[in-house]
C-alpha cells in the first residue's frame, strides 16, 4: 500500500511483513522504520509521526485492524463486523476528514467507522440502510471472513470457500451489491452493482439536507465509478475513447468540451469531475 503522511509530509510505502518505507515528494528516502506485525498487513494510515493503523488480508484474521506505535513496537487488535462477503472495487479502507480518522471496511460492508486513535477502538458511525436491497449473510454459500491462528490447511479451506461466496454474488445472485463507499463531512457515495457488465448504479446521500441521489440504468445519465470526492466534487478515471459517454454536453463549459473533442485513444485516462449540488 501507499499513502500521504502528512506528518512526515512525505508517502509511505508498506511492506506487508514489517517495514514502512517514507519517501520524500521528489523520492528521497526519509525514514525506514520496522515492526513485527501478528500477520502480515495490507493497508495503512499515519495517526501521527509514530502511530499507525494497519489493515490484515482478510484470511488471516476475523475483521480486525491493527494500532502499531512503531517507536515502541506496541502494538493493539482492533475487531470491527459487517463483512458479508469480499466483493469490492475499493482501493483504500482508510479517510482522514479534517482531523478525524475513519475506517470503511472492503467488502460487502454496510458500516462505516470512525478510528479512535487514542483508545485504539473502532466506533461504527453510518449505516448503509438498502433496505429490500440489503444482501443478508443467511443461505450464502461460503464465507467472508478469515479465523485467528488458522493453520496453512485451514486458510487454504478458508480462501475456497471466500472464493466461492465471492462468485456467487458476482454472477449469479443477482444482488445489488455496495463495491466502492467513502464519503466526507457532507455526502456519502456508494457504487452499486449486480455484475461486472453494464453500468452500475450511484448512491448519493447528502448529509446536510438528508436526502439522496440515485443514478441508475445510465439514467438520467450515464456515470463512471468514482474513486473519491473532495468537497461537492466526486472524481473518476476514464479511458479517453470512453469519456463522451460519462459525460452531458449541455453541463460542460465550451472549454471542456473542445478539450474531450481533442482527445485520442492513445491518450492517458482522464479524470473527470461530477460536481454536486450543495
Amino acid at each position: 500500500d501507499i499513502n500521504f503522511n502528512p506528518y512526515l509530509k512525505g508517502i509511505d510505502m508498506l511492506n506487508p511483513y514489517g517495514t514502512v518505507y517514507t519517501y520524500s515528494p521528489t523520492f528521497g528516502l526519509l525514514s525506514k522504520r520496522q515492526f513485527k506485525p501478528e500477520f502480515p498487513v495490507d493497508y495503512l494510515m499515519a495517526l501521527d509521526s509514530d502511530n499507525y493503523i494497519f489493515n490484515h488480508p482478510f484470511v488471516w484474521t476475523n475483521q480486525e485492524v491493527s494500532f502499531i506505535d512503531l517507536k515502541t513496537q506496541q502494538s493493539v487488535n482492533a475487531n470491527y463486523e459487517g463483512t458479508i462477503s469480499g466483493n469490492t472495487m475499493s482501493n483504500d479502507c482508510f479517510y482522514r476528514i479534517g482531523e478525524h480518522f475513519y475506517f470503511v471496511p472492503f467488502g460487502v460492508n454496510y458500516y462505516f467507522y470512525q478510528i479512535d486513535a487514542k483508545e485504539k477502538k473502532l466506533t461504527p458511525i453510518i449505516y448503509l440502510d438498502m433496505g429490500d436491497a440489503e444482501v443478508k449473510a443467511d443461505g450464502l454459500p461460503g464465507r467472508a471472513v478469515g479465523k485467528r491462528n488458522s493453520s496453512d490447511e485451514e486458510k487454504r479451506e478458508i480462501t475456497k470457500e471466500a472464493t466461492e461466496r465471492y462468485l456467487f454474488l458476482k454472477y449469479s445472485s443477482q444482488k445489488l451489491l455496495p463495491v466502492l463507499k467513502f464519503f466526507n463531512n457532507d455526502y456519502v457515495y456508494v457504487y452499486l452493482t449486480t455484475t461486472d457488465r453494464g453500468y452500475g448504479s450511484h448512491f448519493i446521500y447528502n448529509r446536510k439536507i438528508k436526502e439522496g441521489f440515485l443514478v441508475k440504468d445510465g439514467k438520467p445519465f450515464i456515470m463512471y465509478p468514482c474513486f473519491g470526492i473532495v468537497d461537492n466534487v466526486l472524481l473518476s478515471i476514464c479511458q479517453p475513447d470512453r469519456i463522451s459517454e460519462v459525460v452531458v454536453r449541455k453541463l460542460m463549459a465550451p472549454d471542456e468540451i473542445q478539450k474531450m473533442e481533442q482527445l485520442t485513444e492513445d491518450d492517458n485516462p482522464v479524470i473527470v469531475k461530477y460536481y454536486l449540488k450543495k
